[in-house]
């Protein structure tokens, strides 16, 4: 059956959660603080709006059915976002300073239009964008969230690995020539590759089992400077898919192979422990991941 939001039974969904989780409708009611018949009534009276059972009463236990599974993960996902959206009503606890920290890399790459999008959204908080360096030990106190590259030492904050980056070749489409065609690793040696200071490009033909016989290339110091030239046909390049997700989409830039080469270390996420951190700094953390998934 489909349900119109106006119609959506919110308490009937709300006493179906506490009672899938538990499969028991006295644990139940316990939670909910009503009765072990009002659990029930609100139960069967949703199962009767849906037109399904949500549960299988056999042999006197209670277990979900595959319709009730489905509609369980819904809800869960559903309350979840009520409880994170009144989570942020609170004006006083929305407006004021959010110092974010990363790499000049990252600075200057996707993060900024991740900051940006994060700002249309909760325009009273007031971004404040520092750079630390790679492999930094240490974290400004002043740091509300920082996105790091290899995991900083730390003590009274939490830590969690965001992603590795794995490199592919990539180029503008306007660098492609028809005569020059790209279809296996040697035809890369056509091209000027562009270079980092990771210096990747060695192990990547190492792992497709070619010879790095090019004789044309570009030395950049910052990966930043690399994603530039690329942008504006000057050679090819290992990228990582964050950094080019837009370009990737509309086409804007190609990747030529599949084949990846992972990199040293990992970026990682670190804000203040639970307790003390700020609803800004968490709504920040929430965000990023979620970005990070697109």
């Amino acid at each position: 059956m489909l349900l119109s939001r106006r119609h959506i039974p919110l308490n009937a969904m709300r006493t179906f959660e506490a009672a899938a989780v538990h499969c028991n409708l006295r644990q139940a009611a316990e939670e909910l603080g009503v009765t072990h018949g009002a659990v029930s009534r609100q139960v069967k009276q949703l199962e009767g709006i849906l037109g399904v059972e949500l549960f299988d009463r056999s042999h006197n236990r209670m277990s979900l059915t595959s319709a009730g599974q489905r509609l369980l993960q819904g809800v869960q996902e559903g309350l979840d976002r009520i409880a994170e959206s009144a989570l942020y009503l609170d004006p006083d606890s929305m407006n004021g300073d959010l110092v974010i920290a990363s790499t000049p890399s990252i600075s200057a790459g996707w993060l900024v239009n991740a900051i940006g999008q994060f700002n249309q959204k909760y325009p009273e908080i007031q971004l404040h964008l520092v750079n630390i360096t790679p492999r930094q030990r240490e974290i400004p106190a002043e740091v509300d969230v920082a996105i790091c590259y290899g995991a900083p030492e730390l003590t009274k904050r939490d830590c969690e690995e965001l992603f590795r980056e794995r490199y592919f070749p990539v180029c503008h489409p306007s660098l492609l020539k028809a005569e020059q065609p790209i279809v296996k690793p040697d035809d890369l040696m056509d091209y000027p590759l562009l270079h980092d200071r990771h210096g990747y490009w060695g192990a990547w033909f190492k792992g497709v089992d070619t010879e790095n016989n090019a004789t044309k290339h570009i030395y950049f110091q910052d990966s930043f400077q690399v994603l530039t030239a690329v942008r504006e046909g000057y050679g090819i390049a290992l990228l990582d898919r964050v950094d080019i997700q837009r370009e990737l989409r509309n086409g804007t830039l190609v990747a030529l192979f599949d084949e990846t080469i992972e990199a040293d270390e990992s970026h990682f996420l670190v804000r203040d422990k639970k307790e003390r951190s700020t609803v800004r700094a968490t709504l920040f953390a929430e965000y990023i991941r979620s970005y990070l998934e697109l």
